[in-house]
């Protein structure tokens, strides 16, 4: 990451602090003035942004995780966090029921969604019988839908995220590959075959999204190699198999320690 444009937006985010108070530079040295210091931190996105698999929900409707990256990377450099990420939520829901945190006072703003826009656990749920055309159809369908449609999607969100926040420094967050290639009780019947193509549409999605937030010059926060080993049916998964739950083929609290590991060096001062 290039220091330059983080500091051009601290110097230009000063300047109207200080013209907005109407007050000197010196002021800011004021313990009354300590608060502006504090960077605002807004995490948008879906259940991998939550934090669905990590346990210690706050709610039942979101499941906003205290085990979410976004806790923890929020934590990790004294920020204060707006966590308006929720389960199950669509481009279209973190727009219409997210962005009411974001304002020219926001300094770092991260988003990770895309994978229910694909249909995901749609595609998922296909994958888990013995039909491998339905298998083969449903992945088919979301990718059309990543390579169609959800970009222009995301190009409105991105958009609107720098309207909103037009001093935040923005970070796309993509999700791991799901599937080691293996077999075990928690990937259910789906075969080796299909998980690499579900894997192969997991790149499609990441390649996609950090596209777009390229066009954007938004940074993005890419943890599949972090999570390379720890998918679902490995010694040491860091992504969950089949529960039953809402949980399923999500980030335990583990996965959400890495994914912090991989996020926070992007809301730090370079």
């Amino acid at each position: 990451m290039s220091a330059s444009p983080r500091k051009g937006k601290f110097l230009i985010r000063a300047a109207a602090v200080a013209a907005a108070a109407g007050i000197g530079g010196a002021a800011f040295a004021s313990p009354a003035s300590a608060d502006w210091w504090t960077t605002q931190y807004a995490a948008l996105g879906d259940s991998y942004v939550s934090g669905v698999g990590a346990g210690d929900y706050e709610d039942t409707t979101c499941y906003r995780s205290a085990n979410a990256y976004p806790v923890l990377a929020a934590e990790e450099i004294g920020a204060d966090l707006a966590f308006d990420a929720c389960s199950g939520a669509r481009v279209e829901n973190v727009i219409a029921d997210q962005l009411g945190s974001l304002s020219w006072r926001t300094d770092e703003v991260t988003i990770g969604v895309g994978g229910n826009d694909a249909g995901f656990s749609t595609v998922l749920g296909a994958c888990a019988g013995t039909d491998t055309a339905l298998c083969q159809g449903a992945i088919a369908n979301a990718q059309s839908v990543i390579t169609g449609s959800l970009p222009a999607e995301l190009d409105d969100l991105y958009t609107q995220v720098e309207d909103l926040a037009p001093f935040a420094d923005v970070t796309v967050v993509g999700n791991p590959r799901l599937f080691s290639g293996t077999t075990c009780s928690g990937s259910l019947a789906i075969t080796p075959e299909e998980q690499a193509l579900l894997n192969e549409t997991a790149d499609l999605l990441a390649e996609t999204t950090a596209g777009v937030a390229d066009d954007h010059g938004f940074e993005f926060a890419d943890v599949r190699d972090v999570f390379a080993g720890h998918e679902v049916c490995t010694a040491d998964p860091w992504i969950l198999g089949y529960t039953g739950t809402i949980e399923s083929f999500h980030a335990n609290a583990a996965g959400q320690a890495a994914y912090a590991e991989v996020v926070t060096p992007y809301l730090e001062d370079c």
